[in-house]
């Protein structure tokens, strides 16, 4: 199981997380709050997260909709992206994720 770890306001939480799950779900499953004001429709870019800039390439590129939604964002970054959007692979493990 990959092992992902969230900075939250509240300090570092380290997860198992299941391959094929969405960061979103992974956050759910572990009571880490993150907002998803769509349910994770990619349709409103509330879970907008920081991915450590080193995780960048192993991720899956951002679709035409997460892109533009993140180009609207005013908090939005290089290195942000959608929890709602990245499913979790193995490559992904010791992923650092920001929640702002």
């Amino acid at each position: 199981m990959p092992k992902i770890i969230f900075r939250t306001c509240s300090g570092l939480v380290e997860t198992n997380a299941v391959v094929g799950d969405t960061l979103l779900e992974v956050a759910r499953k572990n009571n880490i709050s993150l907002f998803a004001g769509c349910n994770g429709a990619s349709a409103c870019g509330t879970c907008q997260v920081y991915i450590v800039p080193d995780f960048l390439p192993k991720l899956k590129e951002p679709s035409t909709q997460e892109s533009e939604l993140l180009e609207v964002i005013a908090a939005s970054k290089s290195n942000s992206r959608l929890a709602c959007q990245i499913v979790i692979t193995e490559e992904l493990d010791g992923m650092m994720v920001t929640i702002p």
